[in-house]
């Protein structure tokens, strides 16, 4: 009886995240540079989603004109803080042509063994890293709709949820990887990278790690397809300028938007009027997403601050904030824009006094 022992069963998985391209797609800095609208860069971003609970350490590469321009003496590791794990930096000289060959170069400077999971830089999905050979794979259908599909590596499978087909750019299936690519064994990477250079004639075309599984499956390794939810790609600037613009900060004014207009000296006085109910219902429906911040503005003074918040609560009206003490009288709203907050970044949108109609002027 022949019995198959797994060598790496004690081994913490190594996460991988190849940075070192062009980022060609992306208009000035590189797309794992770009801030996301909490705040957060890309690079930060694309990791909050996974359970790193069976990864000890993470490998990152970085190209050095990159870090150089753009990070001004960051500490990079620093950056990763929020993981709790061993952060391992590669800064190379000159970019990569692909991600696999990225991923090789980490592998050869840290001697990197055992099972690793790649990442990519620039998407979001949540997942819970496991050893073993699998892709992170989205199944396409209404819940999941996807723009660039004609960008997408495509998996086929069996029954058996088993890989049985994996390409570029070919639409195969329903299925495809979203860049989350694992291996029991990175001496198998390592070794089936270095033979795919010559089968796929690297100087002439990207290797994609694609590439590499379905060379793979043809010397009868098996990967498995693991099913992810809520996948968010920002691989294109097209991609990114819509998950940006799903984003907003509204500034709402409190009297004769969301309660009838009062007054702190004349009946109906401040805290005493019944609310703008089309008003408050379109904006609880856009503070439900997640996706919204909301600041309230308003003429009272602070010395009504209490009366104002019983009367928000009494509506169950959402905000993160008020800004009391406005003068009586136009209001300007004054920002910045730039490549990564496209003009227009500032919008105005004037309601007459009590009117319900904010919803059809709210065009977000």
């Amino acid at each position: 009886m022949n019995i198959k022992i797994n060598l790496y069963t004690d081994i913490m998985i190594s996460l991988i995240i190849p940075c070192a391209g062009k980022s060609s797609r992306f208009k000035g800095k590189p797309k794992w540079l770009r801030t996301c609208p909490n705040g957060n860069l890309m690079i930060q971003e694309c990791l909050k989603g996974l359970d790193l609970g069976n990864v000890n350490d993470i490998y990152i590469c970085f190209l050095k004109e990159h870090i150089d321009e753009f990070c001004n003496g960051c500490d990079m590791k620093n950056l990763f803080a929020f993981t709790k794990k061993n952060i391992n930096i590669l800064i190379i000289n000159e970019y990569t042509k692909s991600q696999s060959e990225t991923t090789y170069k980490i592998l050869q400077n840290f001697n990197i063994e055992g099972p690793i999971f790649i990442k990519d830089c620039d998407n979001y999905f949540e997942h819970t890293i496991t050893k073993g050979n699998y892709v992170c794979g989205l199944y396409i259908n209404n819940n999941n709709p996807i723009n660039e599909l004609h960008n997408k590596s495509f998996i086929e499978i069996n029954s058996a949820n088993e890989i049985i087909n994996i390409c570029e750019k070919q639409i195969i299936s329903n299925k495809i990887c979203v860049g989350g690519y694992s291996f029991l064994d990175a001496n198998i990477f390592k070794q089936c990278f270095k033979k795919c250079i010559n089968i796929y004639n690297i100087s002439k075309k990207e290797l994609y790690i694609s590439h590499i599984i379905h060379t793979l499956l043809l010397e009868k390794h098996r990967f498995f397809i693991k099913k992810i939810e809520k996948y968010i790609d920002w691989g294109t600037q097209k991609e990114w300028e819509k998950y940006f613009s799903e984003y907003k900060t509204l500034f709402i004014d409190i009297d004769g938007t969301l309660f009838y207009n009062s007054s702190e000296f004349f009946s109906p006085k401040w805290g005493e009027t019944d609310p703008i109910q089309e008003n408050i219902n379109i904006i609880k429906k856009l503070y439900k997403t997640g996706k919204v911040k909301i600041f309230l503005t308003t003429a009272r003074k602070d010395q009504y601050r209490d009366i104002t918040i019983n009367q928000l609560k009494k509506y169950k009206i959402p905000y993160d904030d008020i800004i009391f003490n406005l003068f009586h009288c136009k209001r300007f709203l004054i920002n910045d824009f730039s490549n990564t907050n496209p003009y227009p970044s500032a919008i105005a949108i004037n309601l007459k006094r009590n009117s319900p109609l904010l919803k059809e002027l709210l065009t977000i």
